[in-house]
């Protein structure tokens, strides 16, 4: 399973963030790399850059917000950070024979785009994993 299905799996597997964004199986608004449609909001698009191989392989994961509203967009992000910033009580999980050792939020920004009068805000972490034999 690749690092994006794996991104793909947790976020659209959260109860609560899939409700947040209106996500079900036909919208696809969360997916990796392109909106499924650019003027359905809110959608969550996300991006992984293999930073680190070896045993257990670190990646960057960009993921976007895009909604036009801005208190929205919040509780969208607190959810995502809850999800994926692991605290220091947290352990490891698994999505898929994929374990998950750590991952943290290590910054991002928020924007607003004129021309489309929507709110855009960028997450940033970095994921530690190790695919399970």
């Amino acid at each position: 399973m690749t690092i994006s299905q794996i991104i793909h799996s947790l976020l659209t597997s959260d109860s609560e963030l899939v409700n947040l964004v209106g996500y079900t199986p036909k919208n696809k608004r969360i997916s990796a790399m392109i909106p499924n449609d650019r003027e359905d909001y809110p959608y969550i698009v996300f991006e992984t850059f293999s930073y680190e191989a070896g045993e257990v392989d670190t990646y960057r994961c960009d993921i976007r917000i895009v909604s036009k509203n801005v208190v929205e967009m919040e509780k969208i992000a607190k959810r995502v950070i809850d999800l994926l910033h692991f605290r220091a009580k947290d352990k490891p999980f698994s999505v898929n024979n994929t374990a998950i050792y750590h991952a943290k939020h290590i910054g991002g920004g928020v924007l607003y785009v004129d021309d489309l009068n929507v709110y855009e805000q960028l997450l940033i972490f970095h994921v530690k994993v190790k695919e399970m034999i």
